[in-house]
């Protein structure tokens, strides 16, 4: 019972045998394919606000910040279930590397990743480390932007001037769409590898399921919460 509690309780993963593999490899092509097919949609929203609006010059500063926050937070979601190095965090970039140093363990015939999926998972790293923290370059590019020097931050100290704004230029809706879709492309790449890498793990190929419920069980949190105490010695 210790000894199950223990397991339970473990922060990183622990592959003991190819079925731990399996798992592991099915779990992140599962969050892959949920995340980018949100992503999808939210793309299909942007086309829409194009398409009912071809001229405009601005949007909404609340639909647009409505949409930006939700695909933010999928860029950042799938650029750490793609290309995080961290030791106790969830990645394709650092299973693949166990797996590739694992394969005569495994018996599997296993070949390096190509250039351009290396590359990618790389600028997905990159991505990942620079969105989750707030960079110092940001604010002296925009001192810099807005030539804000001595003399004007002494004349101005008295006021923070909080902007807000009620439209945004059409170009911020544009480029959102552009950057969903080369997220979305590149991922779709790295997805064909990761299927690779499971039809060699089973020994054949795979298949792609859609299983349809009615309604996700809260209880499922559980394993959040097991999660979030297990991290935090609870």
């Amino acid at each position: 019972q210790v000894e199950k509690l223990q397991k339970s309780m473990q922060k990183e993963f622990k592959f003991n045998d190819k079925t731990d593999y399996i798992f592991y490899l099915s779990e992140l092509i599962t969050d892959l394919l949920q995340k980018t097919d949100r992503l999808k949609k939210y793309g299909q929203e942007i086309e829409h606000l194009i398409l009912v609006n071809p001229n405009a010059k601005l949007i909404q500063a609340e639909i647009y910040e409505s949409i930006s926050d939700k695909v933010n937070r999928l860029f950042q979601y799938l650029f750490n279930l793609l290309g995080d190095e961290s030791r106790k965090a969830v990645s394709y970039r650092k299973f693949r590397k166990r797996l590739f140093k694992d394969k005569k363990t495994l018996d599997i015939e296993l070949g390096e990743l190509s250039e351009s999926e290396l590359k990618t998972l790389a600028e997905f790293n990159s991505l990942r480390n620079w969105g989750l923290h707030i960079p110092e370059s940001l604010f002296i590019q925009k001192k810099e932007f807005f030539k804000m020097n001595s003399i004007f931050i002494e004349t101005n100290k008295k006021t923070i001037p909080i902007p807000t704004y009620e439209y945004f230029e059409i170009q911020f809706l544009t480029e959102m769409k552009r950057e969903i879709q080369e997220v979305i492309d590149s991922s779709m790449v790295i997805l064909e590898r990761m299927k690779d890498d499971y039809a060699v793990l089973i020994g054949e190929q795979v298949k792609i399921e859609y299983e349809q419920n009615q309604v996700k069980p809260y209880l499922f949190m559980t394993a959040v919460q097991n999660s979030w105490d297990s991290q935090n010695g609870k």
